[in-house]
């Protein structure tokens, strides 16, 4: 990999980083406005996952800077999947956490897509690998934010224990 390759990864990488950060703020403020505590608890987690998401994509700098070859093809966190079966703990903060789920899903459906659009222009094997990891991370929050919004939508009551 060239200099030049390399620093563009870097820098994909740092902007990575501080979407994280911004995801999770977004994801603190949204705990706080839940009232039901299943739905703080499902918001803060969230928060926590971006909060480790920040220090994944750190951590990759880090070791590219160092020189060392990365193995980014394990998954570090999985989140826990909904079960719709399970009876959930009703919201009384409904509408608003309804809106936060709506810019939660686009939001996560943005961060796959461009992170699939940066690994599909990407030359450098190791970034391509790096930035597809990063998608499938944002498919996984997208989908867990989709199951609680139609959850919280039909029956009014966030699942998450």
């Amino acid at each position: 990999m060239n200099k030049e390759s390399k620093t563009k990864v870097d820098d994909l990488l740092h902007a990575a980083m501080n979407a994280e950060i911004e995801a999770q703020k977004f994801y603190t403020r949204a705990a706080e406005k839940a009232q039901s505590s299943a739905g703080k608890t499902f918001f803060q987690e969230l928060a926590d996952f971006e909060q480790h998401h920040y220090t994944k994509v750190k951590g990759i700098i880090e070791s590219r800077n160092k020189g060392v070859k990365l193995d980014v093809s394990k998954s570090e966190i999985a989140m826990r999947e909904i079960k719709p079966e399970v009876e959930g703990e009703f919201e009384p903060n409904k509408d608003e956490i309804v809106e936060i789920l709506t810019l939660g899903i686009k939001a996560e459906r943005e961060a796959q897509e461009r992170y699939n659009k940066i690994a599909d222009h990407m030359d450098d094997p190791e970034g391509r690998e790096i930035f597809k990891g990063l998608s499938e991370d944002e498919r996984r929050h997208h989908d867990l934010l989709e199951a609680q919004y139609y959850q919280i939508s039909n029956k009014g009551t966030i699942i998450w224990e």
